[in-house]
């Protein structure tokens, strides 16, 4: 082909796409002319006023804090759309309770892509979180017995010896005097505890390092390819990212076939679901097949069913682990300033256990059921969980691509479709002076608890949020009493940011989490901490 040949093809394309570009940008700015929302501007969509909300907070916040704050300055009630085309997915934001209930309880909504193209890197395809269908149930299945709250009651003592090593961190920093990142030893304590639920046994991230800083390399290197606008940064942060995982694939991949080779030599019984660790509920199915087919005594796995395997324990491990950990933080940030709600606390603690930390440990190890009557301890987790819930789902359209709900249509084909609980959380409507924190707001009968939904509702919830109530009851009981935290580095405002939010008078930037891969605690929740008068 000679050069201008080449060059009228070039033109010709460039033509094309400038003319397609056009009448779709026409198209989406035109769809939004009678659809709930901020101001909106032809030219710009909603980009413009969504960049003016992101600017009155501190960098890198979670979407949530924006949303938020676009509903309380333009009154958005129910749902309202948010027009982020080309730069960004076109958005369906659900802030009424009823709504979001009727698309993830009456009726699920599939799984966004963005979500996968989110989670899909670093734990694998086709994990739990992200995959719809006969697949999900499929996996949902398989795993759920491991995280019925009965099998859960028993790991109780378990979590109390991760909860004693996090205690002598705890009284080293108290002796030091130093300032520490919570989040990293809170993370270390989360991550022993779902590793114990996965294999029976503890990776020892309180103690050794090698599995979780290979997990927060992976995600390290993640947020930079998804954050960095410099390709030769991307690709670098691409390759890292696929050692990491290959690095974490060859350790877990080595650990589930050793797993299975022992239940096959072993003709360990997997029929009891509720007496298998995570790790067997994924391997149970395959061995008992196995041993139908007598012919076949292989304890050797197939690599594609080794692959799923190795990515449903990436992803146990990574949700259970650090969304956990980010809610344990925030709860000790809430209780350093809170000291009527930290000594109700100390309080139950006294008054169910036994006022010694050591008569706490023999009682919680001899009778695990005692956990559950610490109401005013969950309902702590409850409040620290609806001021900083940890994200949301995203949904997309069904087949009709339409919502109804109460008498008006909502088009939602081609929206990323997001029910945001910090905003429910932060409406008085449900939640009067929705600052506050006030765990007792859960036991008033007029509580709206549809409005209360950092685990999300109906069947996609979070799968392992009795584990997650039960670990932080756990680690709060054995520490709450003891020690005292203060807040390092903190520097609140003189004036609020936003008028519906004063917590950064109290304490600072900490109030508005950061997007890490979730909604994190910001610069990992500097602290000191000191033991407490009694324990000193």
């Amino acid at each position: 082909m000679d050069s201008s040949r080449w060059f009228s093809w070039l033109a010709s394309a460039v033509v094309a796409f400038l003319a397609y570009f056009i009448v779709r940008f026409v198209q989406v700015r035109r769809f939004y002319k009678d659809l709930p929302g901020p101001p909106h501007s032809f030219f710009w969509g909603h980009l413009k006023v969504l960049g003016e909300t992101y600017a009155l907070f501190p960098s890198n916040i979670h979407i949530q804090l924006a949303v938020t704050e676009l509903m309380k300055t333009y009154n958005l009630q129910g749902a309202f759309y948010l027009d982020l085309w080309p730069l960004g997915p076109r958005q369906l934001i659900i802030v009424d309770p009823d709504m979001a209930t009727q698309i993830t309880v009456l009726k699920s909504l599939p799984k966004h892509p963005l979500e996968g193209a989110s989670v899909d890197p670093v734990v694998g395809e086709n994990n739990i979180v992200t995959t719809d269908g006969a697949v999900w149930k499929r996996l949902h299945n398989m795993l759920a017995p491991a995280f019925a709250p009965s099998y859960i009651r028993n790991m109780v003592g378990m979590m109390a010896d991760e909860a004693m090593g996090y205690r002598s961190k705890l009284l080293k920093m108290a002796e030091s005097g130093e300032i520490f990142k919570l989040e990293d030893i809170t993370n270390d304590f989360t991550f022993d505890v779902i590793s114990n639920a996965t294999f029976g046994f503890s990776l020892n991230a309180q103690t050794k390092r090698d599995s979780i800083d290979d997990f927060n390399d992976l995600l390290h290197q993640s947020m930079i390819v998804r954050d960095s606008w410099n390709p030769v940064t991307s690709l670098v942060a691409r390759r890292n990212r696929g050692l990491a995982s290959q690095k974490l694939s060859k350790r877990f991949g080595d650990m589930i076939q050793e797993r299975f080779a022992i239940l096959q030599q072993d003709n360990i019984n997997v029929s009891n679901k509720r007496s298998l660790t995570i790790l067997d509920l994924v391997l149970r199915d395959h061995a008992e097949e196995l041993r139908r087919t007598t012919s076949n005594t292989s304890t050797i796995l197939d690599e594609s069913f080794k692959e799923m395997a190795i990515t449903q324990i990436k992803a146990m491990l990574l949700g259970g682990s650090s969304t956990t950990a980010d809610t344990i933080c925030f709860m000790y940030m809430l209780l350093s300033e809170n000291p009527e709600v930290l000594q109700k606390l100390r309080d139950e603690h006294d008054r169910v256990f036994a006022p010694g930390i050591d008569a706490t440990y023999a009682l919680l190890k001899d009778n695990f059921n005692k956990i559950g009557e610490l109401e005013y301890t969950l309902n702590t987790i409850k409040e620290t969980l609806r001021l900083f819930p940890i994200g949301c789902t995203a949904r997309c359209a069904d087949e009709t691509g339409v919502i109804s709900f109460k008498g008006r249509q909502y088009p939602v084909a081609d929206h990323l479709i997001l029910p945001m609980q910090f905003a429910m959380h932060y409406n008085a409507k449900y939640f009067p002076n929705p600052t506050k924190f006030d765990p007792d707001r859960f036991t008033q009968d007029d509580f709206v608890r549809t409005a209360w939904r950092p685990f999300e509702r109906g069947p996609r919830a979070c799968i392992g949020q009795t584990l997650a109530l039960d670990e932080m009851k756990v680690l709060a009981l054995l520490t709450v009493r003891d020690f005292d935290f203060k807040i390092a580095d903190i520097k609140p405002s003189a004036k609020s940011r936003v008028g519906w939010n004063d917590l950064d008078l109290k304490y600072g930037d900490r109030a508005f989490q950061e997007y890490v891969f979730e909604a994190k605690p910001r610069h990992g929740m500097k602290m000191t901490v000191k033991k407490a008068a009694k324990l000193a």
